[in-house]
C-alpha cells in the first residue's frame, strides 16, 4: 500500500484534540438532595479537583474517527502487481510442407513431439490461422499430394511473427521450404532468438515449356526448363508444327496447338502455355560513352541467346518506340516518355542506378560457377520488388516491378569487371534467356533452393518484450470514507444515550 499524498498524514495529529477535551472536561455530577452539605463539602473538593479519563469508548470513537479522515485525506492506494504473461509455445508451418507428404514426413515426428508438450499449430502465411488438433490428424495420414504454390513472402512474414511473441519466455518453432519462389525482397537484418527456423529441404524437380520459336513455316524450336533445387537448365528441342508428342528424359510431353499458343502437358497434368514466337525481338541499348564496356557484355550475351535459340533478335543503340526491351545504361533519369511506354505499350525496361556504387565482397546466387560481386548501386527494393537475382547473403542483385502493362528490371551491379565477373560469365546468357522469353508459369515451378546461410538472418536476442502490464491500484479512500462516517453514527448514538442516562 502507498500513499499518494502522505504529507496529510501529519492531520493524525488532531487526535489531541479529543483527549485534550476528554482530559479536561470535567463530568457533571448527578443532583442529590440532602438536608445538609456540610458533610460533603470536603470529599466533593477532594474528588473533582483531580483530572480523570472518562467515557473511553467514546473517546477512541472519536480518534478513530479522525484518524481515518487524516488516512482519506493521504489517499492511500493498495497495489497488486500484474500478473506476468504466460509463456507462448506455437509451431508454425507452411503451406507447402502442409500438403507434400515426402517434405511432412520429414518434420512429422518433431511437430508430434512438440504438440505432446503444449504447443500450438498454426499456418506460417499472412493471418497466420490456427491448425486445429482435428484437422492437423487428417493432413498427416494423408498420402495424397496438393499442388499448393502459395503466393506469400516467407521474409516478409517474420516481423509480423517477431512482433506477435515479443516475450523473450516465449518459444517458436518454423518449418518452412527453402524454396526460393517463396522468398522475395530483402532479407531481415536478424530474426528474435525466440524463433527457432528450420528450413526443409526438398527433392522436388520441374519440367515447363519456357517458349516456343518457329523457326521455318514447318519447324518449332521448344526450350524446356529444367528445375532442381541446384538450379535451373534449359534443352533445345526442334519438333515440325505437327508433332503431337514428344519423349524428353524418360518422360511424354504432349503438345497440342491453341491458336498461336503452344500448350505443353507433362506427367502429372501439369501443363505450361506459351505464344509461339514468330516476330524479331526488338532491343535497344542506350549507353553514354563511360557505359560501352558494359554495352559490349550485353551484345555478345544477347548474340548468344539468339544462335542458341535461332530466333532473330535486332538489337538498336538507338531509341525506338517498337522496341520491346529497353536497356537503359546511361547516367541521366529515365525519360518520361520511356516510363509511358513501359506502363501503355508493355515496354520491359532495364535500368542500372546510377548512384556511388558502395564496395563488397560477395558472389552471385548460382548453381553454376562462382560469379564474384564487387560493387552494388542503389537501395535494396521494397516488398513490390521481387527478386530475380541475389548475393549469397541473400542481397537484391537484380529486381523486376510491374508497371502497368510492363515491367521495370533494376541491376543493382554491372558487367564490366570493375563491378561483377557476370559479364565474363558463360552464364550470363542463361540468365538473361528467362527475361527475354518470359513463362508466366514458370515461377510455380521454380524449386531452386536456397542456401541456408542466404535463407536465414542472423540471430538477434529478445530484448523487447512487449508492455507489461500496468500494477493495478485499487484507491482505499472510498473504504475509509465509509467507515468513518460508520464511525462517527456510532459516536453519536452512543453519546445521546450516555447523556440520557
Amino acid at each position: 500500500m502507498i500513499f499518494l499524498a502522505p504529507f496529510w498524514l501529519f492531520s493524525a495529529a488532531a487526535l489531541l484534540v479529543p483527549i485534550a477535551i476528554h482530559l479536561w472536561n470535567k463530568r457533571q455530577g448527578t443532583t442529590v438532595k440532602m438536608g445538609s452539605l456540610r458533610w460533603l463539602e470536603a470529599s466533593a473538593s477532594r474528588r473533582w479537583s483531580r483530572v480523570k479519563l472518562n467515557e473511553v469508548w467514546l473517546l477512541l470513537l472519536r480518534c478513530f474517527v479522525l484518524l481515518l479522515l487524516a488516512a482519506a485525506l493521504a489517499q492511500p492506494v493498495l497495489v497488486r502487481p500484474p500478473q506476468k504473461p504466460d509463456a507462448q509455445k506455437a509451431v508454425y508451418i507452411g503451406q507447402e510442407l502442409l500438403y507434400t507428404s515426402t517434405a511432412r514426413q520429414q518434420i512429422q515426428p518433431t511437430i508430434a513431439a512438440l504438440l505432446q508438450r503444449g504447443y500450438r499449430l498454426y499456418s506460417y502465411a499472412p493471418g497466420f490461422a490456427a491448425i486445429p488438433q482435428e484437422q492437423w490428424q487428417q493432413i498427416s495420414s494423408s498420402t495424397q499430394d496438393s499442388v499448393i504454390y502459395s503466393p506469400a513472402n516467407y521474409w516478409g512474414l517474420l516481423p509480423a511473427l517477431a512482433e506477435k511473441h515479443k516475450q523473450p519466455q516465449d518459444s517458436i518453432w518454423l518449418f518452412t521450404s527453402d524454396q526460393q519462389r517463396y522468398f522475395a525482397g530483402a532479407r531481415p537484418v536478424a530474426v528474435p532468438a525466440n524463433i527457432r527456423w528450420l528450413p526443409v529441404a526438398s527433392g522436388a524437380a520441374a519440367l515447363w515449356l519456357q517458349a516456343a520459336v518457329q523457326t521455318a513455316p514447318d519447324s518449332l524450336l521448344l526450350l524446356i526448363g529444367e528445375g532442381s533445387r541446384e538450379g535451373i537448365t534449359y534443352s533445345r528441342q526442334f519438333i515440325g508444327t505437327a508433332t503431337k508428342e514428344i519423349t524428353l528424359h524418360g518422360q511424354t510431353l504432349e503438345l497440342q496447338w491453341l491458336r498461336d499458343t503452344l500448350q505443353a502437358t507433362f506427367p502429372g497434368n501439369s501443363s505450361s502455355n506459351v505464344r509461339v514466337q514468330t516476330e524479331p525481338l526488338y532491343i535497344a541499348l542506350l549507353a553514354d560513352e563511360a557505359q560501352q564496356p558494359e554495352l559490349r557484355y550485353l551484345q555478345a550475351a544477347l548474340s548468344a541467346i539468339s544462335r542458341y535459340t535461332r530466333f532473330p533478335i535486332q538489337i538498336t543503340t538507338e531509341q525506338d518506340t517498337a522496341a520491346d526491351w529497353v536497356f537503359w545504361l546511361k547516367d541521366g533519369e529515365v525519360p518520361p516518355q520511356l516510363q509511358q511506354q513501359v506502363a501503355q505499350n508493355g515496354l520491359n525496361l532495364w535500368v542500372q542506378p546510377t548512384a556511388k556504387p558502395t564496395a563488397i565482397n560477395t558472389y552471385m546466387a548460382t548453381a553454376g560457377e562462382d560469379v564474384p560481386v564487387h560493387q552494388l548501386r542503389g537501395a535494396a527494393g521494397n516488398e513490390d520488388q521481387h527478386i530475380l537475382w541475389a548475393t549469397r547473403n541473400g542481397g537484391a542483385l537484380l529486381t523486376v516491378q510491374p508497371s502497368g502493362s510492363g515491367h521495370i528490371y533494376r541491376f543493382r551491379s554491372g558487367f564490366s569487371p570493375a563491378l561483377s565477373g557476370l559479364g565474363q560469365s558463360a552464364q550470363l546468357p542463361e540468365l538473361l534467356l528467362p527475361l527475354l522469353f518470359p513463362q508466366p508459369e514458370a515461377g510455380g515451378q521454380d524449386v531452386r533452393a536456397l542456401d541456408e546461410q542466404q535463407l536465414k538472418p542472423a540471430l538477434q536476442p529478445v530484448t523487447a518484450t512487449a508492455e507489461a502490464p500496468e500494477a493495478r491500484r485499487i484507491s482505499l479512500v472510498p473504504w475509509l470514507v465509509s467507515a468513518a462516517f460508520i464511525l462517527f453514527l456510532t459516536e453519536r448514538i452512543l453519546a445521546r444515550r450516555r447523556a440520557t442516562i
